[in-house]
This record gives structure tokens, C-alpha cells and sequence, in this order.
């Protein structure tokens, strides 16, 4: 038993961040939120699909009404080839809808930034503190210490990496590893993940022959994209095979813009003639990432664990990111819940758990979610290697195989047994809104229970 009260420093104030922020409110634990941008919620970045293990959280959340008002349902994806030729729609969608009880729905950063925001009770909004880019993290035998780039200094409990695929906290924690006896034994490569594929995407206004819920792909050798439209705004994706794999990070700039349009602004978004080229002419925002893949081996060290991007990064291709984000916050709060109940069934309501119980706690988690992240990960991996008819057997796959909706079906219902699994949070009460053929593993509380 630990006789200091109980603190997390959550640093990323994106969507898997204020997911966090949520789980310590509802267990009223204390806690801060470090983000490095100006403000909590930003009109930036792309667009996210929601899938029902996702959903499902926020539903638990009571978020879903505003997520369904600022969503769009998703129940199939149409499917052309470089030359707007059709190859067969996809019918996932759909078949999650059957099995789990919820259409995906695509929704802006922007309005799921907010919606979790507003969420939030007026005293948990006030831990959430933009202008904070953490430049330190120590750990010590009573806790921790983080400090910013403006001199300002938070100690807490713990500290929950949320800060996407170039964290600070785990390039921190690796450090840690390796400052301690045998601690490169604990230590993830300093390089983790692979980069294959980069990405630019652009928004812009929802114009005929696009409408409202389109959701659309562009398959070929070596680009394909993906089209989510919305009421008043669409996005694409476009996904370009790299010449050579890479670790490094790379930062592109509008030259770096340019020239990836004249490479693929010739390419049809959608059957009806709209290219690439013609979205990027009228955009309103745009921007080039890189597409990393990997999943890293150790997710925590000390009293530092990592959840979401700074854990594991997979290609948006099947939208499983921000979905195994979320739910990795669930795995580990119900975890540090475990830890809680265990130390004051014993010594008391009043009772924190020590560094012990935490470190079991993060080892349990890791557990927990590891064997799935891997399989979500190497599923993504394939789906963006079809796409780009990467080779003979992912090119067929994708016309052939991917075009028959009894094989779709096959497949959606052999992974869905896999999906029922997902868990929620076990000390948050409230009602369950997807009921599919698969039954939830995990059922939400009832309230008075």
C-alpha cells in the first residue's frame, strides 16, 4: 500500500488522450493532461472512422448521441481501379453492423476532439492544459516528474504516453531502461517502427458527383485512396508505396505536395470523373505524413506505460488506429481499477496502490492487449498491401477474392468471435447500445449494480 494519493500525468491531448481523461474522472482519480498544441481541440488532421469497438466505449461514455449527430454510418465501400473501372463494392461495413450491432461511422478529428471535450465535467476540462510540449520525464521510487518546455514542472503517480507515433514519452522511457542495471533488456529499438508507405490527405468541399456518405476506394500498384464524405466536407486518403522502407521520421512541405500530385492527381476519386488533382485544386486543408507500422515489445518501464500510437502504429487502411487506441486506455484502466481493489478491499477505502501493484497492473495490460493489437496490425498491413497490388497474389486477392461478398461475409464472421472480446470499462455504468448475432464477452454495467 502506497500512503501518497494517486496521480496520472496523461501527456497527448488527442483522441486516446482525452479517452484517458475520461477514465480517471469516472474513477475519480486525479489527474492532468499534457498537450504540446495550442489548443485542446484543433481544426486540423484528418478524418477517423469509428468502428463499433470503439463506439462502443464512447457509448459507455455517454457520447454517443453527439458522436451519431456529427457522423456519418458507414455500410459499404465502392471499389474502382486506377482507370474508374469498378472491381466490387466491399461489404464490412455491413457485416459489422450484423455481427456487432453498429455501422462504422467516419467523424472529424475536429468534432470527436470536441465531443470528448464537452464530455468531460467543467473540473476535468480545467486538468486538460494545451502549450505543455514535455522535454523530460524521471521516475523515482515515489513517483514522478515531468517537465515542459516552458520550465513548468508536474509530479504525479504515473505517467500514460499518449502522444502518437513520435512520442516523447517513449523515446523517455527508453532512456530510463537503459540508465538502469540490465536495462537494455527492457529498452525498445530506438527506431520501432517501419515505414512503407507515405500518406497525403486532403479536405474539401462535398460537391457532386460526391454526396453526403460516400465512402470510396482507388485500388492500383503502388496508390490507392480512400474517400469519406461528409455533409458539408469530404476527405481522401492517399496511400503511396515507398521507393525503399524507412525508419526515419520525414517532414514534407508543399514542394513535397506538388510533386506527389503530378504523380497521382490523374487518379479517379470516385465513378463520375473527380481526380486527385481536382480535390487538391479546391482544397481546404491538406497535408503528408508517413504511414509507420510496427508494435513495439516492451509497453511499459517504470512507472511510464504507453497506449494508443506511441505503442503500436498501423496503416489507416481498415481504421483500426484510434479504435485499438481507445481500447487500450479500457485494458489499462481496468487494470489500475484491479490494482485499486485489491489494496482497499485489504487495507481500506482510503488506500493507494504502491509501485508494486502499478508495475503488475502495466505488465497485465500489456498482456491483455498484445495478441490482438499484433493480429489488428498484420491485418491492416494486408489490406494496404491489396490495395496497392503490392504483388500477384495481393492484386488478386483484391480483385477476385475481395469482390465476393459470400467470402466478405466468411471472413467478418470467422474474426467476429475475436471482436466480441473487446472490452469495456468495468467500473462505468451504463446501457448497452449494440447488440449483434455475436454477443458482447464483456457486458456493460448496469446501473445499481
Amino acid at each position: 500500500m502506497s500512503s501518497q494519493a494517486f496521480k496520472a500525468i496523461v501527456v497527448g491531448g488527442g483522441p486516446v488522450g482525452l479517452t484517458a481523461a475520461h477514465s480517471l474522472s469516472r474513477a475519480n482519480l486525479d489527474f492532468v493532461v499534457l498537450e504540446s498544441r495550442p489548443r485542446i481541440v484543433l481544426d486540423a488532421g484528418s478524418n477517423l472512422v469509428l468502428l463499433p469497438i470503439g463506439l462502443r466505449v464512447l457509448s459507455q461514455l455517454g457520447l454517443l448521441p453527439a458522436i451519431e449527430r456529427a457522423s456519418s454510418p458507414m455500410d459499404r465501400f465502392r471499389r474502382i481501379d486506377h482507370k474508374g473501372r469498378d472491381i466490387g463494392d466491399t461489404l464490412w461495413f455491413t457485416y459489422f453492423k450484423e455481427n456487432h450491432g453498429a455501422y462504422p461511422r467516419v467523424i472529424s478529428r475536429h468534432d470527436l476532439m470536441q465531443i470528448l471535450h464537452d464530455g468531460l465535467p467543467i473540473e476535468a476540462q480545467a486538468k486538460l492544459l494545451p502549450n505543455k510540449k514535455v522535454t523530460c520525464v524521471s521516475t523515482g521510487t515515489d513517483g514522478v516528474i515531468v517537465t515542459c518546455a516552458d520550465g513548468t514542472t508536474y509530479t504525479g503517480t504515473i505517467v500514460v504516453g499518449a502522444d502518437g507515433a513520435h512520442s516523447t514519452v517513449r523515446n523517455q522511457m527508453r532512456v530510463a531502461a537503459l540508465q538502469t542495471t540490465s536495462g537494455d533488456l527492457r529498452a525498445n529499438e530506438e527506431k520501432p517502427f517501419l515505414t512503407t508507405y507515405r500518406s497525403m490527405w486532403i479536405r474539401f468541399a462535398t460537391v457532386p458527383p460526391i454526396k453526403p456518405g460516400d465512402a470510396s476506394e482507388t485500388h492500383g500498384y503502388d496508390c490507392t485512396l480512400q474517400l469519406f464524405a461528409g455533409e458539408e466536407t469530404s476527405v481522401i486518403g492517399i496511400y503511396e508505396r515507398m521507393e525503399e522502407p524507412s525508419r526515419d521520421s520525414s517532414r514534407y512541405t508543399e514542394a513535397d505536395e506538388h510533386a506527389f500530385i503530378s504523380r497521382w492527381g490523374h487518379l479517379p476519386i470516385i465513378e463520375g470523373g473527380m481526380t486527385i488533382a481536382d480535390a487538391y485544386t479546391s482544397r481546404t486543408q491538406a497535408g503528408m505524413v508517413n504511414l509507420e507500422e510496427g508494435i513495439l515489445k516492451h509497453w511499459s518501464f517504470d512507472r511510464i506505460v504507453l497506449v494508443g500510437d506511441a505503442a503500436h502504429k498501423f496503416t489507416p487502411s481498415t481504421g483500426a488506429g484510434c479504435n485499438n487506441g481507445i481500447v487500450d486506455v479500457v485494458a489499462l484502466a481496468n487494470e489500475l481499477y484491479h490494482a485499486f481493489r485489491a489494496v482497499r478491499d485489504a487495507e481500506g477505502e482510503t488506500a493507494f496502490p504502491d509501485k508494486l501493484h502499478i508495475l503488475a497492473a502495466f505488465n497485465e495490460y500489456q498482456q491483455a492487449r498484445f495478441a490482438t493489437v499484433k493480429d489488428g496490425l498484420e491485418g491492416a498491413s494486408q489490406a494496404t498491401g491489396a490495395a496497392t497490388w503490392s504483388d500477384m497474389t495481393h492484386r488478386f486477392v483484391d480483385r477476385h477474392i475481395l469482390s465476393r461478398q459470400s467470402l466478405v461475409k466468411f471472413f467478418a464472421s470467422r474474426n467476429a468471435p475475436v471482436v466480441a472480446k473487446t472490452p469495456v470499462f468495468e467500473y462505468v455504468e451504463g446501457e448497452e447500445q449494440m447488440i449483434g448475432k455475436f454477443p458482447w464477452a464483456y457486458p456493460i454495467k448496469e446501473s445499481g449494480l
